[in-house]
């Protein structure tokens, strides 16, 4: 069975209607790198002293 042969199923659009979008998932992976960079930097302050004290 080829694909025109298969019967449609799942989402149904109306004409006129365009997808819904969704998160842009480049923007959102962006900022978790970004968050979790910053998170490292900020515990490698909070450790930096005791390592220049040992």
């Amino acid at each position: 069975m080829n694909n025109a042969e298969r019967p449609e199923t799942g989402k149904h659009e109306s004409p006129g209607e365009e997808p819904s979008q969704g998160p842009n998932l480049v923007l959102l992976y962006g900022l978790i790198a970004l968050a979790m960079a910053v998170a490292i930097g900020i515990a490698a302050l909070i450790v930096r002293p005791f390592y220049l004290r040992r």
